[in-house]
Protein backbone atom coordinates (compact mmCIF):
# COMPACT_ATOMS: atom_id res chain seq x y z
CA UNK A 1 0.00 0.00 0.00
CA UNK A 2 1.00 3.51 -0.69
CA UNK A 3 1.61 5.60 2.36
CA UNK A 4 -0.22 8.78 3.09
CA UNK A 5 2.95 10.83 2.71
CA UNK A 6 3.54 9.36 -0.72
CA UNK A 7 -0.04 10.20 -1.63
CA UNK A 8 0.39 13.74 -0.44
CA UNK A 9 3.57 14.11 -2.50
CA UNK A 10 1.88 12.66 -5.56
CA UNK A 11 -1.00 15.10 -5.11
CA UNK A 12 1.40 18.04 -4.77
CA UNK A 13 3.33 16.95 -7.88
CA UNK A 14 0.14 16.54 -9.93
CA UNK A 15 -1.15 19.90 -8.76
CA UNK A 16 2.13 21.59 -9.73
CA UNK A 17 2.11 19.90 -13.11
CA UNK A 18 -1.49 20.99 -13.71
CA UNK A 19 -0.67 24.54 -12.64
CA UNK A 20 2.43 24.65 -14.87
CA UNK A 21 0.40 23.28 -17.76
CA UNK A 22 -2.33 25.86 -17.19
CA UNK A 23 0.22 28.67 -16.87
CA UNK A 24 1.99 27.65 -20.08
CA UNK A 25 -1.36 27.43 -21.93
CA UNK A 26 -2.22 30.95 -20.78
CA UNK A 27 1.19 32.26 -21.82
CA UNK A 28 0.65 30.75 -25.27
CA UNK A 29 -2.69 32.55 -25.46
CA UNK A 30 -1.02 35.80 -24.44
CA UNK A 31 1.66 35.27 -27.09
CA UNK A 32 -0.99 34.50 -29.72
CA UNK A 33 -2.92 37.65 -28.75
CA UNK A 34 0.27 39.70 -28.92
CA UNK A 35 1.03 38.26 -32.36
CA UNK A 36 -2.49 39.05 -33.57
CA UNK A 37 -2.26 42.63 -32.31
CA UNK A 38 1.17 42.97 -33.90
CA UNK A 39 -0.20 41.59 -37.19
CA UNK A 40 -3.13 44.04 -37.03
CA UNK A 41 -0.77 46.97 -36.46
CA UNK A 42 1.45 45.79 -39.32
CA UNK A 43 -1.58 45.44 -41.62
CA UNK A 44 -2.78 48.94 -40.69
CA UNK A 45 0.71 50.31 -41.39
CA UNK A 46 0.86 48.53 -44.77
CA UNK A 47 -2.61 49.82 -45.66
CA UNK A 48 -1.60 53.37 -44.75
CA UNK A 49 1.63 53.08 -46.76
CA UNK A 50 -0.32 51.70 -49.71
CA UNK A 51 -2.64 54.72 -49.64
CA UNK A 52 0.36 57.06 -49.50
CA UNK A 53 2.01 55.23 -52.42
CA UNK A 54 -1.17 55.50 -54.51
CA UNK A 55 -1.33 59.23 -53.75
CA UNK A 56 2.33 59.62 -54.73
CA UNK A 57 1.67 57.73 -57.98
CA UNK A 58 -1.21 60.08 -58.78
CA UNK A 59 1.02 63.08 -58.02
CA UNK A 60 3.77 61.70 -60.29
CA UNK A 61 1.26 61.19 -63.14
CA UNK A 62 0.02 64.78 -62.75
CA UNK A 63 3.57 66.09 -62.61
CA UNK A 64 4.53 64.08 -65.69
CA UNK A 65 1.57 65.51 -67.59
CA UNK A 66 2.54 69.06 -66.60
CA UNK A 67 6.17 68.45 -67.55
CA UNK A 68 5.16 67.04 -70.92
CA UNK A 69 3.01 70.10 -71.65
CA UNK A 70 5.83 72.42 -70.60
CA UNK A 71 8.31 70.47 -72.72
CA UNK A 72 6.00 70.71 -75.74
CA UNK A 73 5.60 74.45 -75.21
CA UNK A 74 9.37 74.91 -74.93
CA UNK A 75 10.30 72.69 -77.87
CA UNK A 76 7.41 73.72 -80.11
CA UNK A 77 6.33 77.30 -79.31
CA UNK A 78 2.95 78.18 -80.74
CA UNK A 79 4.47 80.84 -82.98
CA UNK A 80 6.56 78.26 -84.91
CA UNK A 81 4.56 75.05 -84.34
CA UNK A 82 3.31 73.03 -87.30
CA UNK A 83 1.41 69.74 -86.89
CA UNK A 84 0.46 67.23 -89.57
CA UNK A 85 -2.50 64.87 -89.04
CA UNK A 86 -3.78 61.85 -90.98
CA UNK A 87 -7.46 60.98 -91.43
CA UNK A 88 -9.30 58.35 -93.47
CA UNK A 89 -12.93 58.88 -94.49
CA UNK A 90 -14.17 55.28 -94.37
CA UNK A 91 -11.47 53.26 -96.06
CA UNK A 92 -13.84 51.41 -98.40
CA UNK A 93 -11.72 51.96 -101.52
CA UNK A 94 -8.30 52.20 -99.86
CA UNK A 95 -6.56 50.35 -97.03
CA UNK A 96 -3.72 52.52 -95.75
CA UNK A 97 -0.41 50.67 -95.29
CA UNK A 98 2.08 53.52 -94.92
CA UNK A 99 2.61 57.27 -95.23
CA UNK A 100 5.82 59.14 -96.00
CA UNK A 101 5.95 62.88 -95.44
CA UNK A 102 8.40 65.37 -97.00
CA UNK A 103 8.69 69.00 -96.01
CA UNK A 104 10.69 71.26 -98.32
CA UNK A 105 12.24 68.19 -99.97
CA UNK A 106 13.37 66.47 -96.75
CA UNK A 107 11.72 63.33 -95.36
CA UNK A 108 10.42 64.29 -91.93
CA UNK A 109 8.15 61.35 -91.07
CA UNK A 110 7.18 57.84 -92.12
CA UNK A 111 4.64 55.54 -90.54
CA UNK A 112 3.54 51.93 -91.10
CA UNK A 113 -0.02 51.20 -90.01
CA UNK A 114 -1.21 48.16 -88.06
CA UNK A 115 -4.69 46.66 -88.42
CA UNK A 116 -5.84 48.33 -85.20
CA UNK A 117 -4.61 51.73 -86.38
CA UNK A 118 -6.36 51.32 -89.76
CA UNK A 119 -9.59 50.37 -88.00
CA UNK A 120 -9.33 53.38 -85.70
CA UNK A 121 -8.80 55.72 -88.66
CA UNK A 122 -11.72 54.14 -90.56
CA UNK A 123 -13.97 54.76 -87.52
CA UNK A 124 -13.16 58.49 -87.66
CA UNK A 125 -9.93 58.69 -85.67
CA UNK A 126 -7.27 61.24 -86.49
CA UNK A 127 -3.56 60.55 -86.00
CA UNK A 128 -0.94 63.22 -85.35
CA UNK A 129 1.77 62.09 -87.74
CA UNK A 130 4.34 64.79 -87.09
CA UNK A 131 4.93 68.01 -85.16
CA UNK A 132 7.78 70.39 -85.94
CA UNK A 133 8.98 73.96 -85.71
CA UNK A 134 8.58 75.93 -88.90
CA UNK A 135 9.77 79.41 -89.84
CA UNK A 136 7.33 81.87 -91.33
CA UNK A 137 7.23 81.83 -95.11
CA UNK A 138 6.54 79.57 -98.08
CA UNK A 139 6.86 75.78 -97.63
CA UNK A 140 6.08 72.67 -99.67
CA UNK A 141 4.60 69.57 -98.09
CA UNK A 142 4.40 66.28 -100.01
CA UNK A 143 2.70 63.10 -98.78
CA UNK A 144 3.16 59.64 -100.27
CA UNK A 145 0.45 57.07 -99.54
CA UNK A 146 0.92 53.30 -99.99
CA UNK A 147 -1.77 50.68 -99.55
CA UNK A 148 -4.34 48.46 -101.20
CA UNK A 149 -6.87 50.05 -103.51
CA UNK A 150 -10.08 48.74 -105.05
CA UNK A 151 -10.09 44.98 -105.72
CA UNK A 152 -7.05 44.55 -103.45
CA UNK A 153 -4.51 45.88 -105.93
CA UNK A 154 -1.42 47.77 -104.71
CA UNK A 155 -1.96 51.51 -104.73
CA UNK A 156 0.61 54.34 -104.47
CA UNK A 157 -0.37 57.97 -104.63
CA UNK A 158 1.24 61.29 -103.79
CA UNK A 159 -0.16 64.72 -103.16
CA UNK A 160 1.52 68.06 -102.58
CA UNK A 161 0.65 71.41 -101.02
CA UNK A 162 2.46 74.73 -101.07
CA UNK A 163 1.50 76.86 -98.10
CA UNK A 164 2.63 79.99 -96.34
CA UNK A 165 3.36 79.66 -92.65
CA UNK A 166 2.21 82.76 -90.82
CA UNK A 167 2.05 83.71 -87.17
CA UNK A 168 0.64 81.15 -84.78
CA UNK A 169 0.31 77.40 -85.04
CA UNK A 170 -0.16 75.68 -88.39
CA UNK A 171 -2.33 72.55 -88.69
CA UNK A 172 -2.34 70.40 -91.81
CA UNK A 173 -4.46 67.32 -92.49
CA UNK A 174 -3.59 64.51 -94.88
CA UNK A 175 -7.02 63.17 -95.81
CA UNK A 176 -7.94 59.98 -97.64
CA UNK A 177 -11.54 60.30 -98.81
CA UNK A 178 -13.61 57.73 -100.71
CA UNK A 179 -15.02 59.06 -104.00
CA UNK A 180 -18.17 56.96 -104.53
CA UNK A 181 -18.78 58.37 -108.00
CA UNK A 182 -15.41 57.17 -109.29
CA UNK A 183 -15.21 54.27 -106.82
CA UNK A 184 -11.66 55.12 -105.83
CA UNK A 185 -9.88 57.07 -103.08
CA UNK A 186 -8.96 60.74 -103.28
CA UNK A 187 -5.87 62.02 -101.44
CA UNK A 188 -5.84 65.64 -100.29
CA UNK A 189 -3.90 67.97 -98.01
CA UNK A 190 -5.96 70.52 -96.11
CA UNK A 191 -4.84 73.52 -94.10
CA UNK A 192 -6.77 74.38 -90.95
Amino acid sequence: MIGSKTMQWAFVVLTCLSFNSLASDQSIDFAAQAKQESAKRALATVSELSKEIQQLKANVVDLNKDLRLMEEELLFPSSTQASVFVSVDSGEFFSLESVKLKLDGKVIATHLYSDKQRQALARGGVQRLHMTNLNNGLHTLAAFFTGLGPNGRPYKRATQLQFTKGKGSQYIELAVVDDYAKQEPVFTIKQW
